[in-house]
């Protein structure tokens, strides 16, 4: 023990080693308490990491019924599709013909096929498929390719299909003058009956015969006296040579052909103005001497075949076409319409505006006898 040297405290010891065994014993304390709590967390920690996770078990699966499968749909009956109409040639090349099925037909009209159609189409008459396809003077029961459509009305009555208090035959002439300015349909729509039937015609072979056709021809010969009656046809094409050619015909009453928004012919009778068209003097006294008639029009009663302006066609380039053809005071009614190439004058064909088929031949060959030397 160390004894100070001062006179005041001798013999006594000083109290440092008791202070600094305390201070000692603290700090060996809490040296002992953190090794053993660490040493707890760590047991506590490697118990969580070595205790197993808990296991989830998945409720059972019910398997679930499926449902009955639907009922099997109602049988249905497969319609007819037809094509749809693209612009053809000008027939005045016909294409070389296919086999087909015969046809049988009358002076009036023609029905194709039986049944079913022919397969994947009707032979040369085009990309319709159908039951069966009628042929009239008047054109085709439906839509065929390069065809015009045409549309019949009654000048003597109105839109609702009553009487036309004013309907005359010089009123008649004076509404087809009227039609002939623009060839606008929606002229006739707006004040006379139309049938509900169309037609589509490429050609027009209608021989001399009673005007009680017309309205047969459009199903409405129960509604429609075969007077005072127009039909008109509108449609285009496009050629198949470039050229120039003129138009040759004749009309009972009427006949009015537009190319291209120009007329070209009015070969209706003489008694009456039914467009603004005036064939030359020079090419009426022609027609005349040459004195041809054809398809029961005769020259000798004052219906020789009249020819028109001459016209120019470019290959594939579309070409508008309009013809009106009319009936005014009844009874007999025609027209037809033949095509001359300048490059080949004095050879008509039958105009048409799509190639002409087998099918379409042997009914303008059975329409008349004149017909077979127009077809070669």
């Amino acid at each position: 023990m160390t004894v100070p040297h001062n006179s005041q405290n001798l013999g006594k010891s000083l109290p440092v080693k008791k202070k600094r065994s305390a201070i000692f014993t603290v700090i060996i304390a809490s040296v002992a308490v953190h090794v053993v709590g660490l040493g707890g967390l760590a047991a506590i920690k490697i118990i969580e990491v070595l205790q197993p996770e808990p296991e989830f078990e998945a409720p059972p699966v019910v398997p679930i019924k499926p449902p009955p499968p639907p009922p099997p749909p109602p049988p249905t009956t497969k319609r007819a599709q037809r094509s749809l109409p693209r612009p053809q040639p000008l027939a005045v090349r016909n294409p070389q013909n296919m086999s087909v099925p015969s046809i049988a037909m009358n002076k009036a009209s023609a029905t194709i096929g039986a049944g079913r159609g022919f397969g994947g189409g009707l032979g040369d008459l085009g990309g319709a498929v159908a039951d069966s396809l009628r042929i009239t003077s008047f054109g085709y029961d439906r839509m065929m390719e390069g065809a015009l459509e045409g549309a019949l009305y009654d000048l003597k009555q109105d839109t609702e299909g009553r009487p036309n208090k004013s309907a005359s035959r010089v009123n008649t002439i004076a509404s087809l003058f009227q039609y002939t300015k623009n060839f606008n349909r929606r002229e006739l729509d707006r004040d006379y009956y139309k049938a509900d039937t169309s037609l589509y015609a490429s050609y027009f072979i209608i021989p001399k015969t009673s005007a009680n056709v017309v309205p047969e021809a459009y199903g409405v010969e129960d509604t429609v006296q075969p007077k005072m009656i127009a039909v008109t046809y509108s449609g285009t094409f496009k050629p198949t040579e470039s050229g120039r050619f003129r138009l040759v015909g004749r009309g009972d009453d009427t006949l009015v052909v537009r190319v291209n928004n120009k007329i070209v012919l009015d070969a209706s009778r003489p008694t009456a103005d039914y467009s603004s068209w005036n064939q030359s003097s020079s090419q009426e006294q022609k027609d005349i001497e040459s004195a041809d008639g054809y398809f029961g029009f005769k020259a000798s009663s004052g219906d020789p075949a009249m020819r028109g302006d001459w016209f120019d066609l470019r290959e594939g380039v579309e070409t508008s076409v309009d013809v009106l053809v009319a009936e005014v005071p009844g009874g007999n009614f025609g027209a037809y319409l033949l095509i001359e190439n300048k490059n080949k004058p004095g050879r008509l064909k039958v105009f048409s505006t799509r190639p002409l088929s087998s099918q379409d031949k042997d009914f303008i060959r059975g329409l008349h006898p004149d017909s077979a030397q127009f077809l070669n």
